[in-house]
Parts: structure tokens; sequence; C-alpha cells
């Protein structure tokens, strides 16, 4: 037996990762198939996990992968692991952490993406208390609202006259394996534990179809945040030490000096760094400008250019603090988040009110949509505007599904083509207006609509899944159509996307159905493991329900 490996992969440990794992944000890099099965009879399931692995006999799985897309019409890739290669991987962050928390945490005042919990300190003994808090990372909205605070009290200093932001190109793709494991060596690492993690982030890396071999770690799990991190560590150490007003939130770093000189040797500084660790800054988004008189302008709106963030707190007419996030959060450590302090009627009135403010504000703007009047060119150029229509179609949204809960959705009717048009023109975010649609039930109008977009997103498979989730949710189709959409399904190259389709005949077939044998034959008989080996279980069951949540529907 590995003398190292009990301190990392005894079944407390793999406990301990698989509490934390279970509790990470995103469901949509979650194996919530494997999950199901692991939790079962989960204390058993671990101490095979665990015997696998002191034996010497684990072996790291090539994960799933699908492309999302971004801003700049480029994609990210996006890796969900098998169960047990998620729980390995996290019980290696767990460790590290827990044993080098002090030295992790010194940095806190000026770094703020993925901050430590205090309660990883403890390690497995966390285990013991009777109302252990398991979050493996503090709530990244209150960080994030830090960050910008941080940011504008620069700003606020007339004394800065100069400001320098820029970012790391395709930083978790780029990051090498030889210079993240020598610098966890750094930390006291261990050599076994080293190995092991390379052989992992091998057999993790690159797209779906091949390995980058000795560079890339996988986006997605809570550990890769980490770990991304940690790699940071050294550029934290070398900008502070030289004495700038340096703050980083992951990669996207700020400084803030007196003169243009100053930022301009930071700027080297950073630039060397990266360079001699096969990475590089994002040209497009480095930028070193002066600081003018109009400060207030330049300040960051809380929140506002958070990336994936979905928090934002509104300050109601009535002199009441209003916290609203999603109403129906991933964990209970985003509920700690959702505070109301209006109730009853009075809540009801605060969300209608919502409703009707967002209304008025988006007919306004879209006023012209649809005539030869509308500026398509400004409008897509805009970024500031972008930000503004999402965080309208957010606060719609989380207002309507109070009232949902409560009595009735406000759903008007003119907002179906905005609702439509921002699903087109701001693809990286067609979840949310997916998730907008979704609240106006089965409609034929949102079914056509939604299926002669699909064609314009051929290269983009995660919008198109996004559509598809919308119909397997909300859209009824007859037999004639299921019957259509299989045969697109068979035909269809993403993995990715013919998931999107098995999810509406799953869901709208009938096991006693000619069609539903059929498509259980053709899940077996996918290309994709993934596809194979997990949603065939639920094939087998009919049980949609498991393949809604999976997907965050």
């Amino acid at each position: 037996m590995n003398p190292t490996y009990p301190k990392y992969f005894s079944p407390n440990n793999l406990r301990l990762a698989w509490e934390r794992m279970i509790r990470s944000n995103g469901k949509d890099v979650k194996d919530i198939f494997g999950m199901e099965i692991y939790s079962v009879d989960l204390d058993k399931n671990l101490e095979k996990l665990s015997k696998l692995i002191l034996d010497g006999n684990y072996r790291p799985q090539r994960p799933f992968k699908y492309f999302e897309p971004k801003v700049s019409k480029t994609q990210r890739t996006k890796t969900v692991l098998s169960i047990e290669d998620a729980i390995v991987f996290q019980a290696i962050a767990d460790k590290i952490a827990a044993d080098k928390y002090r030295l992790l945490t010194e940095n806190n005042s000026f770094v703020f993406g993925s901050v430590l919990h205090p309660e990883v300190e403890k390690g497995i003994a966390l285990l013991d208390e009777a109302e252990p808090d398991f979050y493996f990372f503090e709530y990244y909205i209150p960080l994030y609202n830090k960050f910008l605070n941080s940011v504008n009290t620069e700003i606020e200093n007339t004394a800065v006259r100069y400001k320098l932001e820029t970012d790391i190109t395709g930083f978790f793709d780029c990051i090498p394996h030889s210079r993240l494991l020598l610098t966890l060596h750094k930390f006291g690492v261990e050599t076994d534990i080293l190995d092991l993690l390379g052989d992992c982030l091998n057999i993790w890396s690159g797209t779906r179809e091949s390995i980058t071999a000795g560079v890339c770690i996988p986006q997605g799990p809570a550990a890769s945040f980490f770990l991304a991190n940690v790699f940071l560590t050294d550029l934290d150490y070398l900008i502070s030490r030289e004495g700038y007003t340096y703050y980083r939130y992951m990669d996207d770093v700020r400084i803030y000096e007196e003169t243009e000189e100053k930022l301009t040797e930071a700027l080297v500084l950073i630039d060397n760094f990266l360079k001699s660790r096969a990475l590089s800054l994002n040209t497009k988004k480095t930028t070193i400008e002066e600081i003018g008189e109009n400060r207030e302008a330049l300040k960051n709106d809380l929140l506002g250019s958070a990336s994936g963030s979905e928090g934002i707190d509104y300050e109601a007419h009535s002199n009441h603090k209003i916290y609203l996030t999603e109403q129906h959060p991933d964990n209970e450590q985003e509920k700690k988040y959702i505070i109301r302090s209006i109730e009853g009627k009075e809540l009801l009135k605060y969300c209608k009110k919502e409703i009707a403010e967002v209304e008025k504000n988006l007919l306004e703007k879209f006023e012209l949509l649809g005539t030869e009047k509308f500026d398509y060119k400004s409008f897509n150029k805009d970024d500031k505007f972008h930000k503004q229509i999402i965080g309208l179609a957010f606060r719609w949204r989380n207002a309507n599904r109070i009232l949902e809960e409560e009595e009735k959705p406000q759903l008007n009717d003119k907002l179906i083509p905005i609702w439509l048009f921002c699903l087109e023109h701001y693809f990286w975010k067609a979840n949310h207006f997916c998730w907008n649609l979704n609240l106006y039930g089965p409609r034929e109008d949102i079914s056509k609509a939604l299926q002669a977009l699909m064609p314009k997103f051929r290269i983009y498979e995660w919008v198109r899944f996004q559509m598809l989730s919308n119909m397997a949710t909300g859209q009824r189709f007859d037999a004639s159509q299921l019957k259509e959409l299989f045969r697109l399904c068979t035909k269809e190259h993403s993995p990715l996307v013919r998931i999107g389709y098995y999810m509406i005949l799953l869901r709208q077939l009938s096991p006693a159905q000619q069609l539903y044998a059929s498509l259980k034959q053709a899940i077996r008989d996918d290309s994709e493991p993934y596809i194979k080996n997990r949603l065939s279980v639920f094939a087998g069951s009919g049980n949609s329900d498991n393949i809604k949540y999976w997907f965050g529907l």
C-alpha cells in the first residue's frame, strides 16, 4: 500500500470530498446521474472507492466535455468528471487546502475569487461536528462585491491617476501541468500525490475530440478553481512585494497607481511572469488608462460585470433592503443570501411593481423591434446595454417566480419577441432567456420560434441544448413531431445536443409507445459513453424527473 494515500483517500477523506462536491456550484458540470447512483449506498461506495485507490487500482476516466460560448463568440470547454474522479479530485484539493490553509489565505485582503471557507482548515475533523459547514469556498457574491468595493475605493482616491486592467488568455486551458505540479511541490505536496494528479490531469485535459497532454485543468470542478488560485500565488507575492495597489478576482487583475510609468512596469512584470509559465495576457482586455475627472462614471456597479453572477441586490422604495437571487438556488449557502425583509402582501406588491417597471423599460427600449427603424448595429455593439437587458431579464424572472409560488405570475405576451430576440443576440446567456420563456408554459409560437432558431446556432451546441431544454420543459409535441425529433437526434453529431433531444423524447413518450423502445435502443447504442452509461439508467425506468434535475431545469 502506498503510505501517502491513506492521508488523502481514507473513507473519511472521501466522505468530506463527497460533501464538498455535492454542495459546489454548477449542476451543468456535475455527474448527477452518478451522484444519485452513488448515494443509494454511500458509505459502502466510498469504502470501495477508498480500497480501490489504496490498493493502487484506481484509474481516472476520460470525462464528458462540451463547449459553452463566450461573449467574444469563442467557446470554453466545460468538463463533467465521473463521480469517482470528482471525489478523488476534491479529496486532493481538500487535503492541500487544510494543510496549507494559513499560507493560502494570507492574500485574502486583495485576492477575492474562490476564497477558501474558514471551516476548510479543520479537515476531516469537520465530520465530527454536530452542524458542519462543508462548503469549500466562501460565497462568491459578497466576495465579488468586496472586490468591486476595493476597486471603487481606489477610483475615489484622487492621488491615483491611472489604472491597469488585464486578464489571462484561456487561463484554465493553458495552465501547464509541470509548472502547476512544481508550485504544489513548493507547498509540500507529496510526490506520490503529484504523480497521481498529473496522470488525472492528462486524462481530463483537452476537448471532446482530443487530449492535450501536459496542459489544461478541467473547467467546472471546484478543485480546479482552487488549483488555479494556487498557481497564481507566486504572481500575488511578486506584485504585492513591489508595493503595487493590486487586486485579483481569479485571473481578472486590477492595479492602480499615481503614474503611467509605474503601471507599465507592473504590466511588464506580469507579462514576463506569465510567459515564463507558458501563459499570456489577453491583449484585447489589457488597458492602461488615465482616470479622468468623472470618477463616478468609472465605478463598477456592484455585480454589474460579474461573469455568470445572478445575485443582485435592489433597494425597494419602501426603504426595505431586499436581496433577491434565483428562487431555486443550487445549495444552502446561496439560500443564506436570499433575505426578504418584506413578506406576504407587501412582497407580492413589490414583485408586481418590479415586473411593471421592467416591462415598461423593456418595451421602451425595444419599441422599434421588428421595424426598419430598429438599429441592430448599435444594439449589438453596446456592451453596457447588453448588461442592462440581462439584469432586467433576471429581475422579471425572479419576481415572477415569487408570484408563481404565491399566487399567479404576470406574463406579458408582448415580451415574448424580446426574449426570443435576446436569446438570438445574447446567445452566451441563452439559458437565462430560455428560463424566462419557460414561465409561459406550452406555446406553439414559442416552440416554432425556437425550432426556427436551431439551425442558426449549428456551431454552438450549448445554445441548441438550451433551446431543446426549454422544449423539453415547456413545449408539447404530437406523435409525428416526436418521430421527426427522434430522426434528427440520430443524425446529430453533438452528444450535448443529442441529450437535449433525448430529454424531450423521454419526457413526452410513454413506455407503451413503439418509439419509446426505439429511443431506449438509441441510447444504448449511442457512441458517447457518458450518455450510454448514465442516461440509459433512467430511460429504463422512465425517470425523466432526474434528467430534468441534472440539467438544472
